[in-house]
């Protein structure tokens, strides 16, 4: 194996430009790749195994948190995170809030996702825009609305210090500096949550059963206030970043935009396609319980720390065909892992396609076009390497 050839995946070109080069350049020659304590997988079969596997952690086995967090409120949070904790705790957590995100039950947001989607486009005018910010961003807010029963006046308050919490999910130790602020942001989100409960006089059906399984004993006041901001934390980043991609692909994928006007059967399969593409999320860690032989032969041990490469996975030409390319009929499309798998698949990725096919809907029957008028700029990040800007102007 020739390191040279591999990405340096701290490198902020590679982080910030297209990665389809590197993550190739590992799946084949360095699949499985040890870097310290912790083993990198991007194959598709190998990052699906590990997704997969009943005895994988996301802790250290008789730990509740990476022994590098201090205490504080982002610890308080972590140990109440739903995704972030293991067996038993995970279960119980996960139980209280799984029968609303059935995908028959998240048809009853479609309603509150189309009428948001609706007001936000036929809010555009001809001048250029921030998609972003101005679009992207806005669109998770009625069925978090709906789902949590903040007040919208304070929507932009919250989605703007969002990002900074996405730190808690490091896999890798984070400087006293960003632990400083990550303690900030989480103490911020757990007082506000709180304070909201406090001036709900019609608590929603997701408040209210929070509230009930607390007065049972079967939740904490930290795992309330904590289930609540992952609701948004998860129902914000996901969809706004999915929705972000698929305006840059309407932008750049030459009659990407026409082909789905004339034909909206098309759509399913290309949310599919831009979430395979470009995943919200690049990489899942989980700590395996037991040796796991990986497809080149590799054995990583139990107790090794697997850092799972989803965005590599996702491009793996051994599962799709052409992979680089979105294709709107690829029968595979749905393969992606980018809503991870096993204990600790997103609960939310019904309601995240159902407001994802809402706004592509909307947006081919108001515009004639997607036009890209300026640079993207995007987060130097590994695990989240979402838009932070893009410049557009939709034609009517």
């Amino acid at each position: 194996m020739d390191m040279a050839t591999l990405p340096d995946l701290e490198d902020p070109e590679f982080l910030v430009g297209d990665r389809s080069a590197g993550y190739r350049a590992l799946r084949d020659d360095a699949p499985v790749l040890a870097l310290g304590d912790t083993w990198l997988v991007s194959r598709h079969a190998d990052v699906q195994a590990v997704l997969r596997t009943p005895t994988g952690r996301m802790q250290p086995p008789g730990q509740d948190a990476p022994a590098w967090m201090r205490p504080g409120p982002a610890l308080r949070r972590l140990r109440a995170n739903m995704v972030q904790t293991d067996r038993p705790v995970h279960d119980r957590l996960r139980h209280v809030v799984a029968p609303l995100f059935t995908a028959h039950h998240v048809e009853a947001w479609r309603a509150a996702a189309s009428d948001e989607v609706a007001a936000d486009l036929d809010g555009i005018g001809a001048e250029p825009l921030d998609a972003v910010r101005e679009l992207a961003a806005n669109v998770p807010r009625g069925v978090l609305r709906t789902l949590l029963g903040m007040p919208d006046e304070d929507w932009s308050m919250l989605v703007d210090i969002q990002h900074d919490f996405l730190m808690i999910f490091s896999p890798f130790p984070l400087p006293p500096e960003q632990q400083d602020r990550l303690d900030e942001v989480a103490g911020f989100f757990l007082d506000y949550f709180d304070a909201l409960l406090g001036r709900t006089a019609e608590p929603t059906d997701l408040v209210r059963r929070l509230l009930d399984a607390e007065g049972r004993g079967d939740l904490s006041h930290d795992e309330v206030l904590s289930i609540m901001h992952t609701v948004l934390d998860a129902g914000f980043e996901t969809t706004r970043t999915s929705i972000s991609n698929l305006l840059e692909f309407f932008a750049t994928a030459p009659g990407l935009f026409d082909r789905l006007r004339r034909d909206e059967t098309l759509i399913p399969t290309t949310v599919e396609e831009s979430l395979r593409l470009r995943a919200p999320l690049h990489t899942m860690p989980r700590i395996l319980g037991e040796d796991r032989t990986m497809s080149d032969g590799t054995v990583v041990p139990a107790g090794a720390t697997t850092l799972c490469l989803i965005g590599a996975a996702n491009l793996d030409e051994r599962v799709f065909p052409d992979p680089d390319r979105l294709d709107p009929q690829r029968d595979e499309a749905g393969r992606h892992q980018s809503f991870g798998g096993g204990l600790h698949h997103c609960l939310g990725a019904p309601l995240a396609r159902l407001q994802l096919h809402e706004t592509v809907h909307g947006l081919v029957r108001r515009f004639s076009r997607v036009e890209l008028v300026g640079e993207p700029t995007r987060y130097a990040s590994l695990m989240f390497p979402s838009l932070s800007t893009l410049p557009l102007r939709l034609g009517r």
